[in-house]
């Protein structure tokens, strides 16, 4: 398996998970993802791999098993950190979770952050998605805060805020 910067080519590999990442928020009561930036072949093509925002892919036989997005954050609220990055979304294939292919495009990610002074790696994880806020304390992040937001489409979500020293 490899990990490396996503291609073109890995287009529809990645809209085909991102659509499992959909379906499974919908299956869980908390309706369709806001993310965008991956519809389409133009708005996804221009954000694939820019200077403050890169998507990695976990491939195996050209197939897209994972993929992680990162970026580089422009706006940093916090007095003591020096660089700060976020992870916008990692998506492992359904049927492959919970085999250490998230961990492992993870540690690629953060590899890859360090290589640009990052010193620090924020996220968020829906109040609930217990799966994923056990896989983040396992990678060492802490609890940061927590907030209440209504979407664009009105629905009403809460959020964790976590937060990583690199």
């Amino acid at each position: 398996m490899d990990v490396s910067l996503a291609q073109p080519s890995d287009h529809k590999g990645i809209l085909r998970l991102y659509s499992q990442f959909n379906q499974d928020r919908i299956d869980a009561g908390v309706g369709d993802s806001d993310y965008k930036y991956l519809e389409g072949e133009i708005p996804w093509a221009k954000t694939l791999n820019e200077k403050d925002c890169v998507t990695l892919v976990l491939k195996e036989k050209e197939m897209v098993l994972a993929f992680i997005t990162l970026r580089m954050s422009g706006f940093n609220p916090f007095k003591n950190v020096k660089k700060l990055a976020e992870i916008d979304l990692i998506v492992v294939e359904q049927k492959l979770r919970r085999h250490g292919f998230g961990k492992l495009i993870y540690k690629k990610g953060e590899t890859y952050l360090r290589t640009y002074a990052v010193s620090h790696i924020m996220l968020n994880v829906r109040v609930g998605n217990t799966a994923a806020m056990h896989f983040w304390a396992k990678m060492h992040y802490k609890k940061l805060s927590s907030t209440q937001y209504e979407r664009s489409d009105g629905a009403e979500e809460q959020t964790v805020y976590m937060i990583k020293k690199i």
